[in-house]
């Protein structure tokens, strides 16, 4: 069947490409009509669609630039495969036969499908409600880190100077904590002072200390309080409101060298 709408390469050579009329005869034109119609409206579909959602993109935001790229890509590959499968039904192909008889091949790319499928989803539930953001500190599963980067089917975390890279679909299955979601990382910060009559004077200091301190934010309150104690010392944990997540290494040594020489000098070099 297919070969009646095909000329032979026999009679190509035959054929004087001159005579347009003899070609425009020996061509099932109504073929050509109903691959012209399943081509173009696919892509006329695609372009409106692409269109829609750039403009939409612009309006409201809510997906970065990278997201909006996935979005058009994977629109595109789904358009070349409605195409694709239109043509070979214009031709008369039975799609259907043509699955089954490759259904080895359709088994293992569902399962394949069906993962990608439930990345996306859960991706595009992550950008929609906004549940966290480029520069947040989350905890999943048994990784915490910051966000570097969300796409359509994993999220990337800076941990422990790694890149973790997180299958969206994890965050649909697991509880995880987003640190930062009151727009403030609340950093722990540990030291020892020595147990002694200027016990309170040394609380007095660090409290000065913390509260002068500009990268500790003045709208979040801090907590000052005991983790253990013995005969000699007395250890501590404060809870630090801070905004620059990637400078809290920096932010606590600051602090506990600033603590340590006033503490030091005030009180006649007492240990910290």
């Amino acid at each position: 069947m297919v070969g009646d709408y095909f000329l032979t390469l026999e009679g190509l050579l035959n054929i004087d490409f001159n005579n347009l009329e003899l070609i425009f005869d020996m061509i099932n034109i109504d073929i050509i009509i109903k691959v012209l119609i399943v081509v173009i409206i696919p892509i006329i579909l695609c372009e409106v669609i692409k269109h829609f959602i750039v403009d939409f993109h612009k309006k409201v935001d809510l997906f970065s630039d990278e997201n909006i790229s996935s979005i058009v890509k994977i629109l595109r590959i789904i358009t070349i495969v409605v195409i694709v499968l239109s043509v070979l039904d214009v031709f008369g192909i039975n799609i259907t036969t043509l699955f089954v008889s490759l259904g080895f091949l359709t088994v293992g790319g569902s399962l394949i499908t069906r993962d990608i499928l439930s990345n996306l989803i859960a991706g595009f539930s992550i950008i929609a409600e906004k549940r966290f953001k480029v520069g947040d500190v989350i905890e999943v599963d048994k990784y915490k880190g910051t966000v570097q980067k969300i796409g359509f089917k994993s999220v990337e975390l800076l941990s422990k100077n790694e890149v973790v890279i997180i299958p969206n679909i994890i965050f649909s299955q697991k509880a995880y904590i987003n640190h930062t979601a009151n727009g403030c990382f609340m950093q722990r910060m540990k030291f020892s002072l020595s147990k002694n009559d200027h016990l309170n004077d040394n609380l007095k200091i660090i409290r000065e200390v913390i509260e002068s301190n500009d990268n500790v934010l003045k709208d979040f309150d801090y907590k000052l309080y005991v983790r253990s104690f013995d005969n000699e010392k007395v250890d501590i944990t404060a809870v630090l409101p801070i905004s620059d997540v990637d400078m809290r290494k920096t932010i606590v040594s600051e602090l506990l060298g600033e603590i340590y020489l006033k503490v030091d000098h005030s009180q006649d070099n007492d240990d910290y």
